[in-house]
């Protein structure tokens, strides 16, 4: 019963690395096409419609630091309220820039940076709005100084590379394990059945004898 349970219990473990494994690769896959959808249309990377960027200046002190990276997600422009942080797009510079709402009028916003004096001259409209600020990302700042918008992509497709292949090298381990396991456990029980086989030949010989002694 153990030994079925024990059986059952690896080829569940199997499944799973088997199922985390195509998970991974899927996603591996998924996010390529997405930073070489994004590079055609010009536009940053999403996964389930988050993006990454790096902000360069300070126009968002304190409450964004030049040099770190922010995720943002996508927001439809209707949703968009005042004092939300939002990253656009300029029309002016053609850069991507990220200020708060400071008033929402009609057709367009107002944005400002926290550490600027005045309101941005240019007016976003809501083909310029590319997403809604969510958090800072502080593990990332590691990259200060500034890198291309696909570098943080490209670093996660590494990590989940690196994910695959530990899972493959764990699961090829694993299985040269129970291979060499059942080998041992297969080598154990010939032993015993030949250690069997012997005994009872040892016990027939001694009965054979004690039968001719006695017909003697």
């Amino acid at each position: 019963m153990k030994k079925i349970l024990k059986n059952k219990s690896i080829r569940i473990g199997r499944i799973i690395s088997t199922i985390i494994t195509v998970v991974c690769v899927l996603l591996c896959f998924f996010i390529t096409l997405e930073v070489i959808r994004a590079n055609n249309e010009d536009r940053p990377p999403r996964i389930l419609s988050i993006s990454v960027s790096y902000v360069p200046t300070p126009s968002m002190e304190p409450t964004i630091h030049a040099g770190e990276y922010v995720a943002y997600k996508k927001v439809n422009y209707d949703d968009i309220k005042e004092k939300d942080i939002i990253i656009y797009k300029s029309k002016i510079n053609n850069i991507y820039i990220i200020h708060r709402v400071e008033e929402i009028c009609d057709g367009y916003l107002i944005t400002k940076g926290d550490n600027n004096s005045s309101v941005d001259i240019e007016h976003v409209t809501s083909d310029m709005v590319y997403g809604r600020y969510i958090m800072t990302l502080g593990f990332l700042s590691i990259f200060s100084g500034g890198i291309s918008k696909n570098v943080v992509f490209t670093v996660l497709i590494l990590i989940f590379l690196i994910m695959i292949i530990m899972q493959i090298v764990s699961i090829a381990i694993k299985n040269k394990a129970d291979e060499i396991k059942k080998n041992t456990e297969e080598e154990k029980q010939l032993m015993l059945e030949k250690l069997k086989q012997e005994i009872l030949a040892e016990e027939l010989e001694k009965l054979k004898q004690q039968k001719e002694n006695q017909n003697k």
